[in-house]
């Protein structure tokens, strides 16, 4: 394939090689990026001891960056998509493989890995429910059916990117979704699982859970109030 698998990382010591491990079973060295976006535990080290290839942040600049970091890297590369995969441990190569299959069988812009379309996930906790607030959110205003907004499991094509990186976004959830559906890209969701977290720390605490919704509120009406500028300035490059 000629796809990069990104995968930013921070602080994930407790997980990162047993990601790496099970990565290198499905993936060519040549097609996986790690970020590791400031991290300041071991994650460094484990990244150096398993010789894969990675960017670094001298500083945490967050997730959002992180991903920023490897879709430039994707478009100097010329890679045909870029797919992001956590680094936490809760995401499966199986669901990452079927993504990419979906995406040579389809072509579509935007595959989103849904816990829910899957109905396997019923659990109910705070995410959950914004979770399912903003996929009714950004269905709305997509006019397609959007049931997990907050997977970071995701695959984006080359076409796209310059999209990606012009969109206004928090973690690149809702909102980026809004923006790419506005943007004319095609989209769709692939049921996977999500185990659940064994070690380390979320990145949702309760600081991040509580503005996250507000920020992810703003920058979605920003795509939609600007999507048409932004669409005139890609076809511009």
């Amino acid at each position: 394939m000629n796809g990069l698998v990104a995968i930013p990382v921070y602080n994930e010591e407790a997980n990162l090689l047993q990601v790496i491990l099970e990565l290198q079973k499905e993936v060519s060295p040549n097609n996986l990026l790690f970020i590791n976006d400031g991290s300041t535990d071991n994650s460094i080290n484990i990244l150096k001891e398993c010789r894969v290839n990675f960017l670094t942040h001298p500083i945490n600049l967050g997730y959002d960056e992180a991903l920023r970091t490897a879709m430039h890297y994707a478009q100097k590369d010329n890679y045909d998509f870029i797919v992001f995969f956590d680094s936490d441990g809760q995401h499966r190569t199986i669901d990452l493989v079927s993504i990419i299959k979906t995406y040579y069988e389809s072509k579509h812009d935007l595959i989103i890995g849904s816990r829910y379309k899957s109905k396997l996930d019923s659990t109910l906790s705070l995410r959950s429910v914004g979770t399912k607030f903003f996929s009714k959110v950004a269905s709305s205003f997509s006019k397609i059916e959007i049931t997990d907004v907050t997977c970071g499991l995701k695959l984006i094509s080359s076409e796209f990117i310059p999209v990606a990186l012009k969109l206004q976004s928090e973690d690149m959830h809702a909102e980026f979704i809004v923006g790419f559906a506005l943007s004319g890209a095609k989209i769709c969701e692939v049921p996977i699982e999500v185990p659940c977290r064994v070690a380390g720390t979320s990145m949702y605490h309760f600081t991040k859970a509580f503005f996250y919704p507000i920020k992810t509120l703003l920058c979605l009406l920003g795509n939609v109030a600007f999507y048409k500028r932004i669409k005139a300035e890609i076809k511009g490059v």
